[in-house]
């Protein structure tokens, strides 16, 4: 199970108790296309949309991509995220398609993102292993392609990511 960081604990604490508990449970998520927890999916599915509190509906959907991907669905997260056409809706898809390994398409949807204040957040949080979204995409690949030992910093700076993202949709 992922520990919340301090940046983001104090504010993500604050969901209902269902959706915390289940953030909670999840495994740390690998840098590819790992398989599914089933468990966790599970428990998105039972989620209804008094489960999110006050939430917008497009904060609500932004949420539930991210979600997904902490499930390890890339496809239902990907079927939301592309639905969503603004920073934070591309910035989900880029990040499913760095986790499909489909590092080309993730930075064309980061380039859709543009300047964005989680990159800010990364850039103070992660020690230098994610200053700019696209050498953390090309650190990414040469993670899961055999060719850098850097594994789990980028599986520690993509965690560092999914809070930041998540804690901003939350805001919005």
């Amino acid at each position: 199970m992922p520990q919340l960081d301090e940046f983001a604990s104090s504010e993500i604490i604050r969901l209902p108790a269902g959706i915390l508990e289940l953030i909670e449970q999840a495994p740390l998520p690998d840098l590819g296309d790992s398989p599914q927890d089933t468990a966790v999916a599970a428990r998105i599915d039972s989620l209804a949309a008094p489960d999110f509190g006050e939430l917008s509906a497009r904060a609500r959907a932004l949420c539930e991509s991210g979600l997904w991907l902490l499930a390890g669905d890339l496809d239902r997260s990907h079927t939301i995220s592309q639905s969503i056409d603004t920073a934070e809706g591309s910035f989900w898809h880029g990040i499913m398609h760095r986790r499909e390994g489909d590092f080309g398409n993730a930075k064309y949807w980061f380039r859709r993102v543009g300047q964005h204040s989680v990159f800010d957040t990364l850039a103070v949080h992660s020690d230098g292993v994610y200053d700019d979204p696209f050498q953390f995409v090309d650190r990414c690949s040469r993670a899961v392609n055999g060719k850098s030992n850097a594994r789990e910093d980028c599986k520690r700076a993509q965690w560092l990511e999914w809070q930041a993202l998540m804690l901003h949709c939350l805001r919005l």
